[in-house]
């Protein structure tokens, strides 16, 4: 696959071709960015662009997609390259082993032996400090492209020691538009998935429509007036989201939840509400909550995500959420 088929990242790809073309490409690579924003895939055909075997090579460099060895690395078989995830399961030096083994000998076929490690944020330390120690002395001929959602997560050392590429949301005109000619939907379900994806080509690609709004609306069962208002109904509501492992799903719908009920507050363009197509219900809550209440509720789900990563109570956090929400519903908004 050619730099000029995936949809977006130009600054990714332009940087990544002057590279190849000055060779000057860095020994080590991060490639970091939300999930499902073409990562991995951009990783892909880098290793294809490298090993490339058209004649003559493509100028600027580039992957052909036809020859042998762009075939292999599309299809998993090429000899040189690999490419792993971490689980942060605990055996996980097994992958630092595998890429320090795969890097012993010299390209069987290709221009460089290439290992691509995707969530390597989930890396345990004694595995991280194996990958440090084989970036440290990279072997000739060698390319280590490191793939990360949190790379906050990664060694500093680590991280000093790649050359860092940011993968960014692409406009959502341009998902949709892709979401449409890829997948035949129809605009509203385009649009959706586009808005809900925040920009992220590959969780727009993959995702059903229909599935996630039948999960918003068991999520957004958690800020129903009518919810809220109970007593029992909140506990319920609470005790079901903070027993289950969807948790942080949870929280991701809440914090859309919260940015729209902003925008609908203020007047903001509608065209970037991600739950358009509950405009009669953000309208009736916006009516019942001030700018500075709904901000206040933004800034709280904030703090939940923080919440969940050092372990804290899921249940509690939530009771906290609807009680702060119930509070702002009996004044009346401004």
């Amino acid at each position: 696959m050619p730099f000029d088929a995936i949809i977006g990242h130009e600054r990714p790809k332009r940087f990544l071709q002057a590279a190849l073309k000055s060779e000057r490409l860095a020994h080590a690579l991060l490639f970091h960015g939300e999930e499902g924003i073409g990562k991995l895939l951009m990783a892909r055909v880098l290793a294809q662009a490298v090993n490339c075997e058209a004649a003559p090579p493509p100028d600027p460099p580039d992957a052909c997609g036809t020859c042998r060895s762009c075939r292999q690395i599309e299809t998993g078989a090429h000899p040189d390259v690999t490419i792993l995830t971490a689980t942060g399961e605990k055996g996980e030096t097994d992958h630092t082993r595998e890429i320090e083994s795969r890097f012993i000998y010299r390209p069987l076929i290709g221009r460089q032996k290439i290992v691509v490690l995707d969530n390597v944020d989930l890396l345990r330390r004694e595995a991280a400090n194996a990958l440090l120690k084989t970036i440290e002395e990279p072997p000739p001929d060698s390319l280590i492209v490191l793939v990360s959602s949190r790379p906050e997560a990664l060694l500093p050392t680590i991280r000093s020691r790649c050359q860092e590429i940011r993968f960014a949301p692409l406009p959502l005109d341009v998902v949709e538009a892709a979401v449409r000619r890829r997948r035949g939907l129809s605009e509203p379900d385009a649009r959706f998935l586009a808005v809900v994806s925040g920009g992220r080509l590959g969780l727009a690609l993959e995702a059903e429509p229909d599935a996630l709004r039948a999960e918003r609306a068991d999520y957004l069962r958690l800020v129903n007036p009518g919810s809220v208002e109970s007593t029992a109904g909140l506990l319920s509501v609470c005790e079901a989201v903070g027993k289950s492992d969807q948790a942080e799903t949870a929280l991701g719908w809440l914090t859309a939840w919260f940015r729209d009920l902003l925008i609908v507050k203020v007047g903001g363009d509608h065209a970037r509400l991600v739950n358009s197509d509950c405009l009669p219900q953000l309208n009736a809550l916006a009516a019942r909550l001030t700018v500075e209440t709904i901000l206040d509720l933004a800034a709280y789900v904030k703090s939940m995500h923080r919440g969940l990563e050092r372990n804290l109570n899921k249940q509690l956090m939530l009771e906290g959420l609807l009680l702060r929400l119930r509070a702002a519903l009996s004044t009346k908004a401004a």
